[in-house]
């Protein structure tokens, strides 16, 4: 179980945005994040447009990748710099203009409020705005994230998320692993780290595709097929050290 703080002060706050190929969205979503919070940090996975330049130019500071290696490893370099750089939180958003930055503000409320060091966005309170096929499958996740692992998040493939830095170590540990929003969710959960929600507003993407959410349930159902192997290894490997002993 991992050691966590029940209270702990949060002063130094970052905004964090993965990005690939964002042009038209990126430099809106920097401005109104940094209304809220005026250190945002843009990851530039390798983008083939004007990207990084926008960011750069709307007042995010930009880590620019030299190679594309997907949202999970650009959110990987994106931690490792806030705690270099000794913030004492986090808050992680799209690029997209899909999550809307004012709401940054519910985060930090609700994050006073509770005192939780992970709090994740959710779009399930109005279920009217959420697409059929997209709603039964967050509820899917949902179900078998609470059924599995004993911890209900309303949405789990949000990305709109809090986290407090002392968090950030147990995500990180593992340097084979990328924390998607699903891996990342089951390593919290493992651990027992206590999560939050905070109801967010669902805004209409640029990119619809009823591809999407089949694409989050199989990349949700092969996490915890990665999980279970994970733990299973780990559990041989604890019988075999008492047989020795």
């Amino acid at each position: 179980m991992a050691i966590i703080e029940q209270r702990r002060e949060v002063e130094k706050v970052a905004i964090l945005i993965p990005a690939f190929c964002e042009e038209r969205t990126v430099a809106d979503v920097v401005t109104q994040a940094r209304i809220c919070v005026p250190d945002v940090i843009v990851v530039d996975d390798a983008s083939t447009d004007e990207t990084a330049a926008r960011a750069e130019a709307a007042g995010a500071l930009v880590i620019r990748r030299k190679v594309n290696h997907g949202k999970g490893a650009a959110l990987t370099e994106g931690f490792r710099y806030i705690l270099a750089q000794g913030f004492d939180a986090v808050i992680a958003l799209d690029a997209d203009g899909f999550h809307d930055p004012s709401e940054i503000s519910k985060f930090l409320e609700t994050y006073y409020r509770t005192h939780l060091p992970v709090l994740i966005g959710n779009r399930m309170a109005d279920v009217r705005r959420v697409p059929v096929v997209r709603r039964w499958t967050i509820r899917m996740m949902s179900f078998w994230l609470d059924r599995l692992l004993g911890v209900y998040v309303p949405d789990p493939p949000c990305g709109f998320r809090f986290y407090r830095c002392d968090v950030l170590p147990f995500l990180l540990e593992e340097e084979s692993s990328l924390p998607s929003e699903f891996e990342t969710l089951l390593n919290i959960a493992s651990r027992r780290i206590r999560v939050g929600s905070v109801r967010v507003t669902k805004l209409p993407k640029r990119h619809k595709s009823l591809i999407a959410p089949f694409r989050d349930l199989i990349r949700f159902a092969r996490a915890l097929r990665k999980y279970y192997k994970k733990i299973r290894k780990s559990r041989k490997t604890v019988r075999l050290v008492e047989e020795e002993i």
